[in-house]
């Protein structure tokens, strides 16, 4: 029988020939990625205990990604401390304010990330690493272990394999396949899986697209999201790193939970109304809904597939009267791509505020929200106080959706405004 993507690394990562569904492995990461939100605090962790070095330095990447810049002198001190604690631990990738951005993008952008790879982040969404064909599985104070032993367990998972077929439609995007994918599935049947995407559509998936579909798996339980790697993934690679690598892939006769067809044609945009991200249905349904904020940005859409979604519904209009709108591209990389290709001037002209790539909004951290406002943006989570108040709401769509929401100052489809959207 032959063995998924995810099998095959977990069975390499710990030493393995193969192993089986539900066995409990102990693995040896490839990766380990750190962002300057919790990483001081497992410091202070192991310091405690008498742990004074990292079991496997060379293996970590950090960014500055939630704080940037710093918005305090507690906040400064922090981020002063982490820099000098880095250069203790002898930790050489580090990307500090000016070469950072959002780590799940910024760490596959820097070519960090390769097919085949276990790499475990210590954020929810860091499954967002699959779309190169990784295994990213989220964890929290598990990384204290392994940051001092370089290695932890995890229980072997099924793969639910989404075999995607057709053409997206005008308007749709990749974040409406994701919230399709997740409303239709469910938290019961995805619980500790890993949504494996692959099937002939794949291949008009650009990365930007592909980050997306790993990075909303996490919010109906799954403990991984991939992308079959492929032709796509080489090119986007190749550039990136100077390291080798291959195309590991799943066997075509491997064993999967589930094989579950997508038509993408079919598909129309979708919004996840309060008060949770599986709560997904079309954007007619929650059309008319007035707005006070309108957010481009996070790790599930700040990329340039949003950016020039959004561009294109704002050129020649204004941002409603009534409205706020905030634009944050995912990373350095993108904020300047975004500026060569006019994005930014076109954003700006239209009333927008264009910041600097951080984590701030999608966290409530930049711009939160008054009691009794309505957000609609391409943030990762929309649960009571996600963005600041806990009396506030929140709808997550695609990014020519939010941008035609800044227009009319409501959520509209954004099919109904005339003009460029990017499929």
């Amino acid at each position: 029988m032959g063995k998924t993507l995810a099998e095959k690394i977990l069975a390499r990562t710990s030493g393995r020939r193969e192993v089986a569904i539900g066995e409990i492995v102990v693995c040896e990461p490839d990766v380990l990625e750190m962002i300057d939100l919790t990483l001081p605090h497992y410091v202070k962790t192991l310091r405690s205990l008498g742990i004074t070095r990292f079991k496997r330095p060379e293996r970590i990447v950090v960014f500055a990604d939630h704080e940037v810049p710093a918005h305090s002198e507690r906040v400064a001190t922090l981020q002063k401390q982490l820099r000098r604690d880095l250069a203790e631990l002898g930790i050489q990738h580090f990307y500090d304010v000016g070469r950072h951005g959002i780590s799940h993008q910024a760490i596959i952008e820097h070519g960090h990330v390769l097919p085949g790879m276990l790499v475990i982040g210590a954020d929810t969404h860091a499954t967002t690493l699959g779309c190169v064909g990784a295994l990213a599985p989220p964890v929290n104070y598990e990384a204290v272990q392994v940051l001092a032993t370089g290695d932890l367990w995890l229980r072997v998972p099924q793969t639910i394999r989404i075999e995607l077929s057709g053409a997206v439609p005008r308007g749709v995007m990749s974040r409406d396949i994701a919230q399709w994918v997740i409303a239709r599935l469910g938290a019961a049947q995805c619980d500790y899986r890993v949504l494996e995407y692959a099937g002939p559509a794949c291949a008009q998936l650009d990365m930007d697209a592909r980050m997306t579909l790993c990075n909303v798996a996490v919010d109906i339980g799954a403990k991984a999201g991939v992308v079959e790697p492929d032709q796509v993934t080489l090119e986007y690679l190749t550039p990136r790193t100077t390291q080798p690598f291959e195309l590991v892939r799943s066997d075509a006769d491997a064993a999967y939970e589930l094989v579950y067809p997508v038509d993408l044609g079919t598909l129309e945009p979708m919004v996840a109304a309060p008060p949770s991200p599986d709560n997904v249905v079309p954007v007619s349904s929650v059309a008319g809904v007035d707005i006070d904020l309108v957010y481009i940005g996070s790790c599930a859409g700040g990329r340039m597939e949003d950016l020039r979604a959004a561009a294109a519904v704002l050129e020649g209009r204004k941002v409603h009267p009534r409205v706020r709108m905030i634009v944050v591209p995912t990373t350095q990389e993108t904020f300047a791509r975004a500026a060569r290709e006019g994005l930014l001037e076109k954003f700006v002209e239209a009333g927008a505020m264009v910041t600097a790539p951080s984590c701030g909004p999608c966290y409530g951290n930049l711009s939160p929200l008054a009691e009794g406002e309505v957000c609609v943006g391409t943030g990762t989570r929309n649960e009571p106080g996600r963005m600041g108040s806990a009396k506030a709401s929140i709808y997550l769509a695609n990014a020519a959706t939010a941008a035609a929401a800044a227009i009319a100052g409501k959520l509209v489809d954004p099919r109904e405004i005339a003009g460029r959207i990017r499929s």
